[in-house]
């Protein structure tokens, strides 16, 4: 325990705190002056809490010291902490830290809304955060200014929602701690104008806040429609932009509100979001000015919806002819091109109605020759330091300091060896080149900068973590990445080496052997003892051990003999080995040259790309591990490796500041991009962000310039680095495009196909699919003439994929452009082969004719042969399975987990109902009323939308009481929040108004969680039909439950058959987790068998299937190879394994899509 805490502690204890009653401690003393100040300085830094072990198989966080520190926080601020401490320490708002903080005066208490509102404290984006009651209570009580803060914002839209719209609690709602209804509306006009100032989200409660202002008279209705317009104006999300709109309608807005705001309206239209261009348009282009006409209809051109463009076409038809009519030939010439008929349709139509006459453009696309040959690989230039001057590094740290993360790349290490090399000669002109690095508290040359300020720096410490095992303390000692290590280091100690030992010997950060101990020699003959521990592990990491293992290594070795140098830690200790003594280097180099890192194969779906797990070598054992969280910097810690190293390169679905750098970084690699790299480096450029563009940009034309991309490697399985199902096909194919426009065609074709064939391996075609195909087509014509002028290969127009989807049935964007594909394939065919000059065109192109392509179609496509075929014969009363033998999958142990040993099911003869409810437009969730078997008079209403915590970690769920007697019938008593939960002493379901009911208070429940009753389960099954956030919760307790057991195949079933009798939850919702979670089939697959069970009783008693048995039915068929491999295996009983319902499917007269996916499975799985 730290000798100033416990100093503070004594203090505390002597004043009475502890031992008095929370309530009443307000009324002690805080000590004299010097008390107050030895008390202050223990108390306004450090942990208060460390981890330590609760129980046999539970760890969390306990006091560092013995006393209440909701009363020493309470201390904490009455002896004088900083606000920004105060915020810190107290856990939660009541009125007695809410007094002490009201006790330091105005300024503090400002000042503590400031700090406790910064810290996002929140379990949901619109929910209230830890210390909202409290800020909103200092505020409302002592008439505070309203802070320049969203967050401070979103806690009075989370608050007041419920206290004036009587939204749902959430669990930091605490009713003996709020604000009064009177409280909030005496400053609500305030609030709102500070909302909308701020640009408050429209997609939370803020908006109804501002509607109900309006129903309560408390601003009027055309003020509200000006804060509405202006929060419209400024909003940056789309989602916010849609909510303001449909506020708008709520209010009733007229025509002339967009009328009179036209020109302010048209900029928002130019953003193409089909929520503005709906409402907004349709009521411009009918009624504006000829003037602003052509501005509107320009703007809308950003409409990516059909439905959008056809509401467009058909506003300007209800028109009169322009004046100047055929300035619009340009405008309409867009809707005339479009791929969509309807569209093309009424556009021809436009044009007919303003009597336009329209030149015909040439439909001909000329060839680029898009498809070329990837240059030769470069020769990677020496590393330099550029002019090596004082004013270069100054340049240097301009550079350096505009970057929002730090990159390790080629400018960093220029800088970093440029740094040392000046400071080792003159430390003052090199603290005069650095005195431009800002004087921040934040950047990555902070560091450095003290060191140029003459400012001490401690060193950077190991992380260490404290717990308890039982009795014992146990400090586990995790080491600092090692990239960040090594530059805080450097940076502290700038000038005191001859030379880095990690300075790259070339471009792509690589280091010759023969350079790395030519330095050493350097440290030698200056008379240094020793070395940096972390430059020199990134200094071993770069070293290029495959131009090492053709070199004479005997000089090499002579050399090493004489390197008598020994390695400083970070600490300032020395390495030592086991026996204490200390390692030298020439030994610890000579051992690693002979057992290096090597790199690990990369596995999509099975090497964790966010972490990295690496094989320490023998030769480094003594050295810290420094690698556990340098994922996303592997690129410049081994530069010479592939795949492994290469995971920073991803798309930019999140702030990813250094991305465009690093990019530039790779364009400098010695070696072309490996399968997956390259697989992610092209998907790159479907999303960039601005900061990122110019940089990528810049990094993709160097690469292909070099030699680095090379055609036909990108593997499509790499996508992400995730594995499993594709996501995000459109975005890929946006990327793709502008790779083939400038001129990498060659770099995609391949993948694009890859892309078609995943799609149709999996349940269902995935969404983006037919973007892929498209580009398919559209650069299908750069592609013949490819294989025409011998630049690539007759394989390129095989695409197998394509003609297999083009055979599939149906009218989708996806199978309409592989037709147009394969009919272009076709007529080029018949048009080489009538003439007699290109005969040998189709051995060349390898294309086959008419007829035979369509039967390669047929072949490929098994579902067009069974879908024709007639009545199955019901010959399942021999109860057995076809014996035609089909090869076992060869991931079938890999896909078929074993289920650990099931636990017994807890009946609790609870009942309930279920009604779906829309939580938000298009998001429903399940509204559960209870009807226990004890308590005949009242159900209980349980909804579980987003925070799954207590029914995931305490067992147990909040609810409302329904009182059901007599005249109260279904009375809600809205103001009593409930908490149900099996207690296995009693043997039933108990209510409590106390979430913690083992402590009677409302804080989290204390102790180990109660166990799942079948109620409780059943929950956790039908949330995975859910809408909503809940859906990713409800997953993850899924898979727990089933690998404790407590989630068995039996229990399953059971209660899938349960949900099975609510219309309200959909079955294919219910099942769509097995898609995307196969390693999950073991024990979803009684879910599917019930599905399908249940089916074909619908069928039988309506004569058609039910519409949701499609979706099961395509994740059936695809993994039908494994459910038929684990009914040989006996993993599926043989009763179990004849799948009753799917021969009622089979043999239904309707005409269904359903009933030939039900013959197709019926099939594969070989019941006979």
């Amino acid at each position: 325990m730290a000798s100033k805490l416990e100093r503070a502690v004594e203090i505390y204890r002597s004043l009475g705190y502890e031992e008095t009653a929370y309530e009443d401690i307000l009324s002690l003393g805080i000590g004299t002056k010097e008390e107050q100040g030895i008390a202050r300085d223990g108390l306004k830094s450090g942990e208060w809490v460390q981890i330590k072990q609760l129980s046999e198989n539970s760890y969390g966080f306990a006091p560092v010291v013995d006393v209440d520190l909701k009363k020493l926080a309470v201390f904490a601020v009455r002896i004088g902490v900083e606000a920004k401490r105060a915020a810190n320490v107290i856990g939660r708002g009541d009125e007695i830290a809410l007094q002490a903080i009201m006790d330091r005066g105005e300024n503090y208490a400002i000042q503590f809304i400031s700090a406790a509102e910064s810290g996002n404290r929140r379990a949901w984006e619109h929910s209230l955060s830890v210390l909202g009651m409290l800020c909103l209570k200092l505020l409302h009580r002592m008439n505070l200014p309203i802070p320049d803060s969203v967050e401070y914002m979103k806690d009075w839209a989370a608050a007041s929602s419920v206290i004036l719209l009587g939204a749902k609690k959430d669990y930091l709602f605490d009713e003996s701690f709020t604000l009064e209804k009177e409280e909030i509306l005496r400053r609500f006009i305030e609030h709102i104008e500070k909302g909308i100032s701020l640009n408050m989200p429209g997609t939370g409660p803020f908006p109804e806040l501002l509607f109900f202002g309006v129903e309560k008279h408390l601003l009027s209705k055309e003020a509200a429609k000006e804060y509405i317009f202006d929060a419209l104006y400024i909003a940056k999300r789309p989602g916010d932009r849609k909510a303001w709109v449909e506020l708008l309608d709520k209010l009733g807005c007229a025509e002339k509100d967009f009328m009179d705001r036209a020109e302010n309206l048209i900029p928002l239209l130019g953003l193409g979001e089909s929520p503005l261009l709906e409402r907004f348009a349709p009521v411009l282009i009918e009624n504006i000015s000829e003037e602003l006409l052509y501005p509107v209809l320009i703007s809308c051109t950003s409409a990516k919806v059909k439905k959008t463009k056809k509401m467009l076409l058909n506003s300007a038809l209800k028109r009169e002819k322009p004046k100047s009519a055929n300035d619009f030939a340009e405008w309409l010439s867009l809707y005339l091109q479009d791929e969509d008929k309807s569209i093309a349709g009424l556009a021809e139509k436009l044009v007919l109605s303003w009597g336009l006459i329209l030149e015909q453009e040439e439909s001909n696309k000329e060839l680029r020759g898009l498809w070329r040959e990837s240059p030769k690989l470069w020769e990677v230039p020496r590393f330099s330091l550029g002019e090596g001057t004082a004013e270069s590094l100054t340049d240097m740290v301009a550079l350096l300091s505009d970057r929002k993360e730090c990159v390790e790349d080629l400018l960093f290490e220029q800088f970093l060896a440029l740094a040392n090399h000046i400071a080792y000669k003159n430390p003052e002109e090199a603290k005069m080149s650095l005195l431009g690095i800002p004087n921040s508290d934040s950047g990555i040359l902070w560091t450095l900068g003290r060191w140029a300020r003459g400012i001490e720096t401690k060193p950077v410490e190991e992380s260490r973590q404290r717990f308890w095992q039982g009795e014992k303390e146990i400090v586990r000692i995790e080491y600092r990445e090692l990239l960040t290590m090594r530059r805080e280091n450097l940076f502290r100690t700038i000038g005191q080496w001859p030379c880095l030992l990690s300075t790259p010997s070339f471009e792509d950060l690589s280091i010759s052997v023969v350079d790395f101990l030519e330095r050493l020699s350097l440290y030698r003959a200056e008379k240094f003892s020793y070395v940096s521990e972390p430059d020199l592990q990134l200094a071993l990491t770069r070293l290029d051990m495959e131009r090492f293992a053709k070199e004479d290594r005997s000089k090499c070795t002579e050399k090493l003999k004489e390197i008598d140098l020994k390695v400083q830690l970070p600490s300032g200790e020395f390495l030592q080995d086991e026996e204490g003594k200390d390692i030298l280097l020439g030994e610890l180099i000579a051992a690693y040259l002979q057992d290096p890192y090597v790199e690990p194969d990369f596995f999509p779906g099975e090497t964790p790309y966010w972490k990295v797990e690496l094989k320490t070598p023998e030769s480094l054992k003594a050295l810290p591990y420094r690698l556990a969280y340098s994922h996303n910097a592997l690129f410049s810690i081994f530069p010479n490796w592939g795949d492994y190293s290469l995971t920073a390169v991803h798309r930019d679905f999140e702030v990813y500041h250094g991305q465009g750098i690093i990019l530039r970084q790779l364009a400098r690699r010695r070696k072309p991009l490996s399968k997956g790299a390259l697989m992610n480096w092209i998907a790159v450029f479907g999303r960039l962000s601005d900061e990122n563009a110019e940089d990528a940009l810049k990094a993709n034309q160097e690469a292909w310039e070099r030699g680095l991309l090379l055609p036909g490697l990108a593997d499509i399985s790499y996508l992400d680095w995730s594995g499993g199902e594709l996501s995000n096909l459109a975005n890929l194919a946006a990327a793709m495009d502008f790779m083939a426009n400038e001129g990498m065609l060659s770099l995609v074709w391949k993948v694009a196909c890859d892309a078609v064939e995943q799609s149709l391996n999996s349940p269902r075609i995935l969404a983006g699919t037919a973007e892929i195909v498209k580009l398919l087509r559209d650069y299908l014509d750069e592609t013949i003439f490819a294989v025409e002028k011998n630049l690539a290969s007759k394989e390129a127009l095989e695409m197998k994929p394509i003609r297999i989807l083009a055979g599939k049935s149906g009218s989708s964007k996806a199978v309409s452009y592989a037709k147009e594909i394969l009919e272009k394939l076709l007529s080029i065919e018949t048009e080489q082969i009538q003439s007699t000059e290109n005969i040998g065109f189709r051995e060349k192109f390898n294309l086959k004719d008419g007829a035979a392509l369509k039967d390669d179609v047929d072949l490929n496509d098994n579902r067009s042969l069974r879908e024709n075929r007639g009545t199955i014969e019901n010959t399942s009363k021999s109860k057995t399975i076809a014996s035609v033998e089909t090869p076992a999958p060869a991931d079938f142990e890999k896909v078929w987990l074993p289920l650990p040993e099931g636990k017994e099911l807890i009946e609790d003869h609870a009942t309930f109902r279920i009604k779906a409810i829309e939580l938000r437009k298009k998001e429903k969730v399940f509204q559960f009323d209870l009807d226990l078997p004890e308590d005949s008079d009242c159900s209980y209403r349980v909804v579980i939308a987003g925070w799954l915590y207590g029914l995931a970690h305490e067992g147990q769920v909040s609810g409302t009481k329904i009182d059901r007697r007599g005249d109260r019938n279904d009375k809600i008593d809205a103001e009593k929040e409930v908490w149900l939960h099996y207690d296995k002493e009693k043997g039933k379901l108990v209510v409590s108004e106390f979430r913690n009911w083992r402590g009677g208070d409302k804080a989290p429940l204390e102790g180990e969680a109660t166990p799942y009753s079948k109620l409780f389960l059943s929950f956790v099954v039908a949330l995975l039909a859910q809408d909503g956030d809940s859906i990713y919760g409800a997953k993850s307790l899924f898979k727990e439950l089933v690998q404790s057991g407590t989630l068995s195949l039996k229990i399953v079933r059971e209660i899938t058959r349960l949900l099975l009798s609510y219309e309200e939850i959909s079955p294919a919702k219910l099942v769509r987790i097995v898609e995307k979670e196969s390693e999950l089939l073991s024990i979803c697959w009684g879910m599917l068998w019930e599905c399908i069970k249940d089916a074909g009783a619908k069928t039988v008693e309506t004569g058609k299937p039910p519409a949701w048995i499609n979706r099961i039915l395509d994740i059936c068929i695809y993994y039908a190879v494994y459910l038929r491999e684990a009914a040989k295996r006996g993993s599926i009983s043989k009763e179990d394994a004849l799948w009753p319902g799917l021969l009622e499917m089979a043999n239904c007269g309707a005409k269904s899509t359903a009933v030939k996916k039900a013959k197709e499975l019926f099939e594969i799985l070989g019941i006979a």
